[in-house]
Parts: C-alpha cells; sequence; structure tokens
C-alpha cells in the first residue's frame, strides 16, 4: 500500500495525514496582509459607525426642528382660524343690523313723503 492510502505523508510534504504544512515566507506575509486587512476593515467600520451616528443625530435635530415649526405654524393657523370665525360672526351682525336700519330708514323716509305731502302748497289738506 501506497503512503496516500493510508493517510500519511512524509515531513515537509503536502499531504491529507497529518495536515501540516511547513511555513512559507510568502504565507506568513500573506496571512500577515490578511490580518492588516481585517484592521482595516474594523477601523473603517469604526469610522463609519461614528459617520453613521452622527448623521442620525443631525436627523433628530432637523426633526425635532421641523416638529418645533410645525407647532408654530399649527399654533398660527388655530389662531387665524377662531379669528376667522369671530370676524364672520361679527360681520353677521353688522349685515343683520344693517338690514333693520335700512327699513327703519324706508319707514321713515315714507312717513317724510306723507308729511310733506300734507304740507305741501298743492296737495290734499
Amino acid at each position: 500500500m501506497s503512503g496516500i492510502a493510508l493517510g500519511w505523508t512524509a515531513p515537509g510534504q503536502l499531504g491529507y495525514g497529518d495536515h501540516r504544512m511547513e511555513p512559507t515566507d510568502i504565507t506568513i506575509r500573506i496571512l500577515q496582509d490578511i490580518r492588516e486587512d481585517i484592521r482595516g476593515m474594523r477601523g473603517e467600520q469604526l469610522a463609519f459607525r461614528e459617520e453613521l451616528r452622527l448623521l442620525r443625530e443631525e436627523q433628530r435635530e432637523f426633526r425635532d426642528q421641523a416638529f418645533a415649526r410645525f407647532e408654530v405654524i399649527e399654533t398660527t393657523l388655530r389662531d387665524l382660524a377662531e379669528q376667522l370665525v369671530m370676524l364672520a360672526r361679527g360681520m353677521k351682525a353688522a349685515i343683520e343690523e344693517r338690514a333693520k336700519t335700512e327699513e327703519r330708514f324706508r319707514e321713515i323716509e315714507r312717513r317724510i313723503d306723507q308729511v310733506e305731502r300734507r304740507l305741501s302748497p298743492s296737495g290734499p289738506h
């Protein structure tokens, strides 16, 4: 039987039996590069998280400012609506009063016409 079939290889050779491999400069360099890349990614991830945190904070501030502005607008619109209702009621009362006044004026003019006709020299006595 061969060594491969038994799962055994000689030291320093690639094989399946003991999974040992002699480290080489290129292997060590590749692993070091991978480690540095991972460290770099962690730093980038931390920077990204910080940037994201700042963006969320800015968004909260903007939202709070917008809500405050909307509250002012809402309050102003409600006050304006109340004033319009009061103005409409006042105009309705003024119009009703004017109608009554016009009616009294017509009655007074009618009476004046009657008095003038009686007092007129050409009219009946």
